[in-house]
Order: C-alpha cells, then sequence, then structure tokens
C-alpha cells in the first residue's frame, strides 16, 4: 500500500511540509522493511527522514546528503534511475519545485518496482 500521498507541497506551505516529511519517512521505512523481506535480504540503510529542521540550514545540508545516500541504494537495487537529490536550494522556488518533481517520480519508480500500489 503506498504511504506516500500527496507527494508534493506548496512552497511556503509548512503543514504541508510536515505531512510530507512524515509520509515520506513512513514510506522509507516501508523501503527497508521490504528490503529485509526479500530472500535473500537487502540491505537499505535506515536512517532519520523525520529529522528534518526547518531553521537549521546545516541540518538539512545532513539530511539531504543522507537521503541521497540512502536513494543511491535504491536505485541500487531496483535499477531505478534518478538525480542527485543532495543538490536543491529549498529557498528558491523554482529550485525546489524542481526537486521536489524529481523526488516524486522517482518515489513513484521505486513504487512500481517494490510492487507498492
Amino acid at each position: 500500500m503506498a504511504l506516500f500521498s500527496p507527494d508534493y507541497f506548496a512552497p511556503g506551505d509548512d503543514i504541508g511540509h510536515g505531512i510530507w516529511l512524515n509520509k515520506h519517512a513512513l514510506e522509507h521505512i516501508q523501503f527497508v522493511q521490504l528490503g529485509l523481506s526479500q530472500s535473500p535480504p537487502v540491505f537499505i540503510n535506515d536512517y532519520d527522514m523525520f529529522a528534518w529542521d526547518k531553521k537549521d540550514k546545516y541540518a538539512q545540508k545532513i539530511w539531504l546528503e543522507v537521503h541521497e545516500t540512502v536513494h543511491a541504494q535504491l536505485r541500487a537495487t531496483t535499477g531505478v534511475s534518478g538525480l542527485d537529490l543532495s543538490e536543491v536550494d529549498f529557498d528558491n522556488r523554482g529550485d525546489m519545485l524542481e526537486w521536489l518533481d524529481a523526488h516524486a517520480q522517482e518515489h513513484a519508480q521505486i513504487r512500481a518496482k517494490l510492487g507498492i500500489l
């Protein structure tokens, strides 16, 4: 079952971002659990995807780097391709919307490969 819907939020919508962040983190947990249920198990790092700090740019940078590391593992496991998700300026509306679109497409492809409807 797809947990991550909607997988977009509007720039400046703090509540929407919070909902997005929580559903996104839950979907990453689902990816980890599905990997572990394989035979042989596929290990995907289980980083804390809930750990976003709106006011701390350094913490955001770390989150983006960790998130990209996890997506690199998911790409390698599923054969899905994607952009470097660690490179985005969330203060730039265009950058953020482009990142959200690329990220949403990648998650949709990963869900399809894993059989998540």
